[in-house]
């Protein structure tokens, strides 16, 4: 096994097309379209590892890792930034705030739904929150599309059926995020304001399946 693979349980069978035969590959696609995805649940421990590249062509590897699981919802520490980032998340996966080691934030008033439930091919959403962070503060207007297809997405960890999620602030596009349920996350990030992308590389779930 691999550098990525060592000790870790890849949760991408069903949804992931290294080594299944073709049947199964289209099922799992076949699934991820038909069906109105439930609200997943994170759990202490999952981690997922990504491939950063920044807009400059750096690159470097990050962890999203479950620090704290409540009945409030959820912290989301990533590491091996600089500075360390921390996010927490409603049970909804509603983004509450971002705050890093270096003494920056980002809050949303109410939480910003970067997800709805259920969540299914095509649908949209609009949201107006209070955006704080000190320096750009004031009241903003979020729309967030679901693409219409099911997508294959190629990573070091497998390939994985996902839908899109792309979040628009006015004509603007900020980011786009591409959502496989049976990781319960996502595989690709693409944040076109802060000029990076992540790909997935592994997965750990300590959900016991």
């Amino acid at each position: 096994m691999g550098r990525w693979g060592r000790g870790a349980l890849l949760v991408g069978v069903l949804f992931a097309a290294t080594g299944c035969p073709l049947d199964m590959q289209k099922s799992a696609a076949e699934k991820v379209a038909a069906e109105s995805l439930p609200r997943p649940e994170w759990r202490m421990g999952d981690r997922w590892t990504f491939k950063h590249t920044a807009l400059s062509g750096a690159e470097s590897v990050v962890t999203h890792q479950v620090v704290a699981a409540t009945a409030e919802g959820y912290t989301i520490r990533i590491q091996g930034l600089v500075p360390e980032v921390t996010r927490r998340w409603t049970l909804d996966l509603h983004l509450v705030e971002e705050t890093t080691t270096a003494g920056a934030f980002v809050r949303y008033d109410p939480p910003a739904m970067f997800f709805t439930w259920p969540f299914k091919p095509g649908d949209t959403w609009t949201q107006e929150f209070q955006y704080a962070d000190g320096r750009n503060d004031g009241r903003y207007t979020n729309n967030w599309k679901v693409g219409e297809t099911v997508e294959p997405i190629d990573s070091m960890a497998g390939r994985f059926y996902t839908l899109r999620v792309e979040r628009w602030g006015g004509p603007r596009r900020l980011e786009a995020y591409w959502y496989n349920p049976r990781i319960r996350y996502w595989v690709r990030l693409e944040d076109y304001l802060r000029g990076y992308q992540e790909e997935l590389v592994e997965v750990r779930s300590w959900s016991g399946s």
